[in-house]
């Protein structure tokens, strides 16, 4: 593996770097320490990118289907306006005058 060197002396590894080396530690049957002598990346170096691997490693994703009890509607008719007003009817009998009301109403 080749890595550049910034200005300070450091070793700049690649994401792509980062990743292959990971895949070859987890390959390994080695520590982390016999893996970074080894392979000419520091030990804190690997350290790390082992922590954020970890950290961004995404848990499954679990659903569980819900069944919620029946319960009857607070309201049998709901009607909203686009100037913001509400009709609620409780009863299914209030229906027949819902006409009369919404013509009452501004629009």
């Amino acid at each position: 593996m080749y890595s550049s060197k910034s200005g300070s002396g450091r070793q700049r590894w690649t994401a792509k770097q980062r990743q292959q080396f990971l895949v070859r530690f987890h390959d390994s049957q080695l520590t982390q320490r016999e893996f970074a002598t080894r392979h000419g990346v520091g030990l804190s170096t690997l350290s790390k990118w082992l922590r954020v691997e970890s950290e961004s490693a995404s848990l499954p994703v679990k659903f569980q289907e819900v069944t919620l009890p029946k319960m009857p509607p607070r309201y049998q008719v709901e009607v909203v306006s686009p100037q913001g007003w509400t009709v609620r009817l409780q009863n299914s009998s209030e229906i027949e005058t819902l006409a009369q009301l919404l013509q009452a109403l501004p629009c």
